[in-house]
């Protein structure tokens, strides 16, 4: 099972970016609609699966934790200018290396940091890693758009691109070799941290995602789609 799960955590990032290194972003129409389908998914499985799981045996610091993951990934965000949810800002030109070094640290520091808990987590492991596939594809789509950008070689692009495939992975192996040294409580306290990331994502992709605050036909369906999912998610696997 656990072959299977890095393998798809590898294969989403890698396939988004790969599309975007083929089409640019001439598919961000397509994109938004993935990525609502993606918010609903990853919203409902963090109330349906995450959040219960964790206040099943919460103490004190939880609840910080999910607030510290929430805002943690507001800090990210500043130097990944929302890439990380899908967010495009190609309009923006740069010069120098800071910010493509910067971007693409953040967003690796962000995919290391969700898969720890896939490694640790047994029984809905196999959930969480469809959301966070559902998430990676569009994030690496973005960052790779916004690379080509930056003035770089396409051929260092595609490094880039296949480092940051291995990040999920490499943290959900991690998670796998310590699971043995985590407490309950402490394994606990990870997954509230990430369910704060989740939190924000999901929230920041379905707002941000919409006009005016409303929901066009098409977004709406798909996001009801994701719900869908993860519902049939939660009995199923």
């Amino acid at each position: 099972m656990m072959s299977w799960i890095y393998l798809i955590l590898f294969l989403a990032p890698f396939t988004g970016g790969i599309i975007a290194l083929q089409t640019g972003y001439k598919n961000e129409v397509l994109l938004k609609t993935f990525l609502a389908f993606a918010g609903g998914y990853i919203f409902s499985i963090t109330i349906l699966n995450l959040l219960p799981e964790i206040f099943s045996i919460s103490d004190k610091y939880t609840s910080l934790l999910l607030l510290a993951g929430f805002f943690f990934q507001i800090l990210i965000g500043r130097f990944s200018e929302g890439a990380e949810h899908g967010h495009l800002h190609t309009h923006h030109h740069n010069h120098t290396l800071a910010l493509p070094i910067g971007l693409f640290l953040s967003m690796c520091l962000h995919a290391f940091t969700e898969g720890v808990p896939i490694g640790i987590i047994s029984d809905t492991n196999t959930v969480m890693a469809i959301g966070i596939a559902l998430h990676e594809l569009p994030a690496a789509f973005a960052l790779m758009s916004i690379l080509q950008t930056e003035h770089i070689k396409k051929s260092t692009v595609v490094m880039l691109l296949i480092a940051y495939s291995f990040m999920s992975p490499s943290g959900a192996l991690l998670g796998h070799f310590l699971r043995g040294s985590f407490s309950d409580m402490l394994f606990n306290h990870i997954l509230a941290f990430v369910a704060g990331i989740f939190l924000y994502i999901s929230t920041t992709i379905l707002f941000e995602n919409s006009e005016n605050h409303h929901f066009s036909t098409r977004k709406l369906i798909a996001v009801m789609c994701g719900v869908l999912l993860a519902v049939v998610a939660s009995w199923v696997i």
